[in-house]
């Protein structure tokens, strides 16, 4: 059996803790329930990682690249409006491909008692917050969303049927197609931004 580098076996055992995540949340995200996943020795994974903390603070950065890799896929050259229509049903497409990095970003369990994981969560947040934001502010120099509203507040109001539409797919046990009839909750913010 050939070994595998230390960035291959990170990135595996990131994943395996955000499948866990996703699977069960917090419960059992365990350093020996993340290894058996990995298929690797507890002592192993501490080759990798410090612990825990370590995995989850790795993870967050992980999942803020992999959102920053994903926005950067949308054409650039779209009219603001249609942009963040995409970008809203990236995002919706994103979270059912990797639901275990929703269960990160949105659990209290996570970042509660911590102010530097709390910190790095803000950080991945307000990236997106601030993209979103930018398309905003193009969008109403162009004349096709409303100028007289706030832009960080419609990107607030975006951000938040995100993930409103999460948490009703997670409580309803994930069993639908998470970006199925979000067209109309998406024609909804389009038309009340609208010039």
């Amino acid at each position: 059996m050939t070994r595998k580098d230390t960035d291959t076996r990170q990135r595996e055992i990131i994943e395996a803790s955000l499948e866990l995540l996703a699977e069960s949340g917090t419960q059992n995200l365990t350093t020996a329930h993340i290894a058996d996943r990995v298929g690797i020795s507890e002592a192993a994974l501490y080759r990798h990682f410090d612990g825990k903390y370590d995995i989850i603070s790795s993870s967050i950065k992980f999942v803020g690249q992999r959102m920053r890799s994903e926005l950067a896929k949308i054409p650039t050259e779209k009219p603001a409006r249609e942009k963040l229509k995409r970008v809203f049903f990236r995002h919706l497409e994103y979270i059912e491909e990797h639901p275990g990095n929703a269960r990160l970003l949105f659990s209290d369990d996570i970042h509660f008692d911590d102010e530097q994981l709390r910190g790095l969560l803000l950080n991945v947040v307000s990236e997106r917050k601030k993209f979103i934001q930018e398309l905003v502010e193009k969008g109403q120099n162009q004349g096709v969303i409303k100028s007289d509203m706030a832009p960080e507040g419609i990107s607030l109001m975006f951000i938040g049927l995100i993930q409103t539409k999460v948490l009703l797919w997670s409580l309803s046990g994930r069993d639908d197609s998470l970006t199925r009839d979000s067209e109309e909750l998406w024609d909804v913010f389009s038309r009340s931004v609208e010039p």
